[in-house]
């Protein structure tokens, strides 16, 4: 079952459904283990994806906007079917554990924010 409208929840939510003895029963949801990989891949998925970016000359940032990280990474070709959702986390994960960073460039009156690797 997908959330398709809610008036105070998330649009899009899903919860996966087996019919057993005469009922739907929700199926257990993704914990331990299968989460951790799922994170992992998702940061695996980020860094990669942003050193391929870097390496292009092109810059993406962590506030929001055409160039937000996470909606970029996410409609790219190599994304491995990661979502927005997804990526957010891992690059949150990432800047907490320092292994990327926000620099600012350009000139005072109009600074502009970007990722990059932290060993960088």
């Amino acid at each position: 079952m997908t959330t398709m409208k809610a008036n105070y929840g998330r649009i899009g939510e899903e919860t996966h459904m087996k019919w057993q003895a005469g009922v739907f029963v929700a199926e257990a949801s993704e914990q331990g283990l299968g989460k951790l990989a799922a994170g992992a891949k998702a940061q695996r998925v980020l860094m990669k994806l942003l050193a391929e970016i870097t390496a292009q000359g092109r810059q993406v940032n962590h506030t929001g906007g055409t160039t937000y990280a996470p909606k970029v990474f996410a409609e790219h070709p190599q994304s491995e079917g990661m979502t927005k959702r997804a990526l957010r986390s891992a690059m949150e994960g990432l800047l907490a554990a320092g292994k990327i960073k926000a620099e600012q460039d350009d000139p005072p009156s109009k600074r502009r924010s970007f990722l990059m690797e932290a060993g960088q």
